[in-house]
Formats: structure tokens, sequence, C-alpha cells
């Protein structure tokens, strides 16, 4: 991409509610001021975001979606998008490491986004019966997380009806995940703690 210097958040989402919000306030607004280079996933995320610009290109009657797809990128006031190709897992991981922010979606990804030490936000698999929504709170809980992250997190998983904030509390946020990533090394690894398990068991 050609970055010239801006805020770099990933984005590996589902169909969030608040994408939308999240669009207009990063287009408005940046981060703190500063402008956003919104690096989004192939697939459903890329679906997702394309289909919110084409909404907000038939009501405003601007050509925003076809530029888009012809340039693969688009950009409005604060805002820049790129589109990325297809992805294996280390090229993934490269990407979470590079980014300023992460929003990631599932379970293997929220690993992946732990390990890479920076701030993130967690869209769990959403589930008819509503289980994820104790499930998310319990992953906040194990993180302690701040209360900015907790209202983020519910709202951009549809658990609550508040407008999304601002994503100006990263830093704080980058506190509690070096913290978490720091007490999850701590810990020995599996393979070592199933050997130690097998011999106590003999």
């Amino acid at each position: 991409i050609d970055w010239q210097g801006e805020t770099l958040l990933s984005l590996f989402c589902y169909e969030p509610s608040a994408l939308v919000q999240l669009l207009d306030e990063l287009a408005q607004n940046g981060i703190n001021g500063q402008p956003v280079r919104l690096l989004v996933a192939a697939g459903r995320a890329t679906q997702a975001v394309k289909a919110v610009m084409a909404s907000k290109a038939s009501k405003s009657h601007r050509n925003i979606h076809e530029i888009s797809l012809q340039t693969n990128r688009y950009e409005c006031d604060k805002l820049l998008i790129s589109y990325l190709p297809l992805m294996n897992q280390t090229d993934f991981d490269h990407l979470l490491w590079a980014s300023d922010i992460n929003f990631v979606r599932g379970e293997d990804s929220i690993v992946r986004a732990i390990w890479a030490g920076k701030p993130f936000v967690w869209q769990i698999s959403p589930q008819d019966d509503g289980a994820h929504g104790p499930k998310l709170e319990a992953f906040l809980d194990m993180l302690a997380a701040p209360p900015g992250l907790r209202t983020f997190h519910r709202i951009w998983n549809g658990l609550s009806g508040q407008a999304l904030p601002p994503l100006t509390d990263a830093s704080e946020w980058q506190q509690t995940v070096a913290s978490n990533c720091q007490r999850l090394a701590q810990q020995s690894d599996l393979t070592s703690r199933l050997a130690q398990y097998a011999a106590k068991n003999r």
C-alpha cells in the first residue's frame, strides 16, 4: 500500500451493525485527529465495507462504490480504505504486527491478535442462543479490560444499543494487551504441561 504515515487499522470481521458508525467516525475524525488507513481483509470484511460504501454512495448520489472497486482503495476526509488480497497465516500475522489497532473475528484470530501485542477489538462468533454474550464477558474479565474497551466490545458485538465511541483509548488498551502477553508468556508450553501431567499419572 502507498502508506503515508496514517494510523493503520486492520479489519477482519463479519457484518457488525456498528460498522457504519465506525466508518463514519473514522472518516470525520480519524483517530485522535490523525488520518487512518483501514486495511480490510478479503472475504466477508471486504463485502461488508463495500456494502456500506455502496449505500452511502446511493444516498449521496456519488459513485464511491465504483471508485473503490476500480482502484481498490477509497479516500474520504481522514479515512483511506485499502482492500487486501487473501492472505496465508504468516502474512496475516504480519498484518496484525504492522497495524496500530486490529479488529479481528472468531477464535483463531483472537489468539493471533493477543500475541501480536497491539490493541484489538474482537468480534466473537455469534450464537443463536445468545451464549456468545457471556463468553465475551468472561473473555473481557480474563483480560481485566478497562471500561472503555468493554464498552466498545459490547457495542461492536451488538450486545449494546449505545453509540460506538471514538477510538481514543487505544493507549490504555495497549497496556491491557501488553500485560496479558506477559502473563501468557510466563506459562509453560502445552507439550511440557502434557508431559508433566503424564508423569504424575503413571
